[in-house]
This record gives structure tokens, C-alpha cells and sequence, in this order.
């Protein structure tokens, strides 16, 4: 339920926010929470379009970094069999990605494939001689649980699977502090190698959006390896599935994050949602402040 003070406040704003929230539109059905689509061309998305809304993620980045929220990077793996297999597989030692579950609210995994279901496949390949596997396995995605979140966009984002989260920071154990022996640290094999990074990246493993949003996002799924030791299970949000959620549903979504950004290639855009039901006036001072940077995004 919407307070009559937070409902006088977006009434005397919407005006304002329909026209500066461009090149974003909001999505007015939802009050609960702060829903936003940014259109562009087609996937992968061109050049211009593409360095705008980086510069833009850089900006929400550091805004939301205001009040304590951390952001996190995540791919889809089918991704990874596009232009992106190089950079992907050049950079894994650098970003170290681990591996958990993308599925979308209701849905199910796969079923396991039966001996007539694979001859049938496999004598429905294409003229080339490819066959698409694609429905018959889980939705892996990457994490890239480190602090080089803008490498991490340059690199993927624009192709159609990148996922970016913000959740509070903190909330995983410190690092133990102690110093390595010398003969270590000083030994040719280890030369380049982060150890407090590689210490950071170990306690993230701790961080509790892990588990917690293997109760939310797995809770319908039979018992079982995914549910039990997924690493994480994040949804893969439309934007039909924040208008025809309850608020109910979407305030338990919001229990792991505070932001969430995916490109989606079924909504021929970019979804952005945000906790905070009165984001608007943080999110036009975000592009009212690129503008004065001749940053106009190119519809």
C-alpha cells in the first residue's frame, strides 16, 4: 500500500518525470517499486547507443554507491558462443567468473532428454548441420565476483546476456588479515598475482544474496542440486513479469537487490528497476547531468 504522502509527491512529479525521464520511458502501471525501458536498435546494439548506456551504468553505479549498494556483473553463458568466445575465454584467469542459474519466474529446468527425443533431434538439424541445444539446458550464468565492474561491461555488455544487480555492501565476512611468507610472495610462479583480491573474491563466496536467492528464485522448483547448491539463482526478468507480479511478489524480489538492470532482447531494450518507487528524480539527475556533457543519447 502507497502512502498518501508518497502518492502526493509522484503526482507533483510525474509531469516533470515523463518528459526528462528521455530517452528512459517508466513504466506508470507499477507504483511499487521504479520500472524503466530504454529502447535501441537491435541487439547487438550499435556502437553509439552502446557507449551511452555504458556511460549511463558507470553514472547509476555511482550514484546508488551513495547509499551503500555494490553492484554486481553477470552473462549469460549461451552468450559466450557469439563474438564474445574469445574475450570470454581470454579473460576468465583476469575475472575469474563462477557459474550459477538464470531462470524466469514459474519456469521449470529441463527435463532430461529420452533416447526418441535425441534421435528426433538429432535428425532435425540445420542445413548446416547445427543442432540447437539451447532448450535443453539451464540458463548458466557467469558471475564475475570482483571489483572490475566496468572492464566487465566494456567487454560483454551489448550482445543481449549481460545482467547487472546492486545489493547492499558489506554485508559479506572481511578478509582475514595476515602476511604472506616472503618465499611466497616473491616465487616467479605467483608474479602478477592478486592475493587480496583473490582473499575479497573468496569472502564474497560468503555474501548472503548467494544463498538467499536460491530461497526466493529456486522455491518452486522439485528438490534437488539446483535448489540445494546452486551457487545463486537469479531471475530472468521481462517486462511483463513486473506488471503481472504482485507487489507482493516484486517486494520479495527486492529482498536480494535494490537494483536491477538486464538487457533483454525480447523487450528490444534494456529493463531497469529499482526499489526505490521514487526513483525519478535521481534517475533525470543522472541524464540531465550527461546532457550537460553533450551526452544525448542516439534514439
Amino acid at each position: 500500500m502507497i502512502d498518501k504522502d508518497l502518492e502526493s509527491r509522484r503526482r507533483l512529479s510525474s509531469i516533470r518525470s515523463s518528459r526528462d525521464l528521455l530517452p528512459f520511458v517508466r513504466a506508470n502501471a507499477i507504483e511499487d517499486v521504479s520500472l524503466y525501458w530504454l529502447g535501441v536498435r537491435g541487439f547487438p546494439i550499435e556502437s553509439r547507443q552502446k557507449r551511452w548506456i555504458l556511460a549511463f551504468l558507470e553514472n547509476l553505479t555511482g550514484e546508488l554507491k551513495k547509499e551503500k549498494q555494490a553492484v554486481e556483473t553477470f552473462l549469460q553463458l549461451k552468450y559466450t558462443r557469439t563474438d564474445l568466445n574469445e574475450r570470454f575465454t581470454n579473460t576468465m584467469f583476469e575475472y575469474r567468473p563462477m557459474t550459477g542459474i538464470l531462470i524466469a519466474p514459474g519456469e521449470q529446468l529441463p527435463e532430461h532428454l529420452t533416447s526418441l527425443e535425441a534421435k528426433r533431434l538429432t535428425e532435425s538439424h540445420g542445413p548446416d548441420g547445427t543442432i540447437n541445444l539451447d532448450h535443453l539446458v539451464p540458463d548458466y550464468c557467469a558471475w564475475f565476483a570482483g571489483s572490475q565492474d566496468s572492464d566487465q561491461r566494456r567487454d560483454f555488455f551489448g550482445v543481449g546476456g549481460m545482467l547487472t544487480i546492486w545489493i547492499d555492501e558489506g554485508q559479506e565476512p572481511s578478509p582475514l588479515q595476515f602476511d604472506l611468507p616472503r618465499v611466497i610472495r616473491t616465487h616467479p610462479a605467483m608474479k602478477g598475482v592478486d592475493f587480496e583480491g583473490q582473499m575479497r573474491r573468496g569472502m564474497r563466496l560468503q555474501h548472503p544474496f548467494l544463498k538467499r536467492s536460491r530461497e526466493i528464485f529456486a522455491s518452486h522448483l522439485p528438490d534437488g542440486p539446483v535448489r540445494r547448491h546452486a551457487l545463486f539463482v537469479l531471475p530472468r526478468l521481462r517486462s511483463h513479469h513486473f506488471i503481472e507480479a504482485t507487489p507482493e511478489t516484486r517486494k520479495k524480489w527486492f529482498e536480494i537487490f535494490s537494483g536491477y538492470c538486464i538487457e533483454s532482447e525480447t523487450d528490444k531494450g534494456i529493463l531497469l528497476a529499482l526499489k526505490d518507487p521514487l526513483f525519478d528524480e535521481k534517475l533525470i539527475g543522472i541524464i540531465d547531468a550527461m546532457r550537460e556533457k553533450d551526452q544525448e543519447y542516439p534514439a
